[in-house]
């Protein structure tokens, strides 16, 4: 009996342990957003006409952004056979990475571990945070650049 009550005890034990220190690395990114504006280096707005991206941060500290253009043309060949113009036209300003981010104070690091361009991954992306209700705001030290992701909702 008295072996039963102390391995019950360290179940709760761990249990509460692992609860809070998933607590300790929940922070307010966690979750899917859209974003709704971006301002280049020189704070010049580029979003419109620049299409959305999309970005999901999970608890676990994975991050996953897409930005997938709407209204290209819709050719019913296989790559194989595009011509470049057409497979230009196929993958221009369609982005997709993911990687592992960390959060210290308001600084977001995001290691990037895989990505379309292929010489970035394996690099880091640092930035300043802010989120105003549901608007997370992503800017870059020194400069200008400035993104802006809404939350998304969940229906």
């Amino acid at each position: 009996m008295r072996v039963r009550i102390v391995v019950s005890l360290l179940f709760v034990f761990v249990f509460a342990y692992g609860a809070s220190a998933l607590a300790q690395h929940q922070t307010p990114l966690v979750g899917a957003w859209e974003r709704v504006s971006a301002k280049n280096d020189e704070g010049v707005d580029v979003q419109p006409p620049e299409p959305a991206a999309f970005v999901i941060f999970t608890a676990d500290g994975y991050f996953s952004q897409t930005v997938i253009p709407t209204g290209r043309n819709k050719l019913k060949k296989p790559l194989e056979d595009m011509t470049k113009e057409e497979l230009l036209n196929r993958f221009q300003l369609l982005f997709a990475w993911r990687g592992t981010y960390t959060v210290s104070g308001n600084t977001l690091t995001r290691r990037i571990i895989s990505h379309t361009n292929p010489n970035i991954e394996g690099t880091e992306f640092v930035q300043e945070f802010r989120i105003e209700g549901d608007l997370l705001i992503l800017t870059r030290p020194g400069s200008k650049f400035e993104t802006r992701f809404q939350r998304a909702k969940q229906e």
